[in-house]
């Protein structure tokens, strides 16, 4: 199930934000979507390597949810 949603907002947010010009919103679904998808792969990952990746999914998805967050702050004037 975790995947499925992870799966949703990876595709979800880049077409949110072309489709309505919402670059903050469709960055923060995808960094959801990322964080997510990385949890599930440090929970399930078997080998050093899955988990490494697993990480590097957690690490960038939060940096894209940071990302999206100050578009949506300087949008709004703050």
């Amino acid at each position: 199930m975790v995947r499925w949603t992870a799966a949703l907002l990876l595709v979800g947010g880049p077409s949110l934000a072309l489709l309505f010009k919402a670059w903050g919103v469709g960055s923060l679904a995808f960094g959801f979507g990322a964080i997510l998808l990385g949890v599930a792969q440090i929970r399930s990952g078997e080998s050093r390597s899955d988990r490494f990746i697993g990480w590097t999914l957690v690490l960038g998805g939060a940096a894209t949810v940071i990302d999206g967050l100050v578009r949506l702050l300087l949008r709004a004037g703050l």
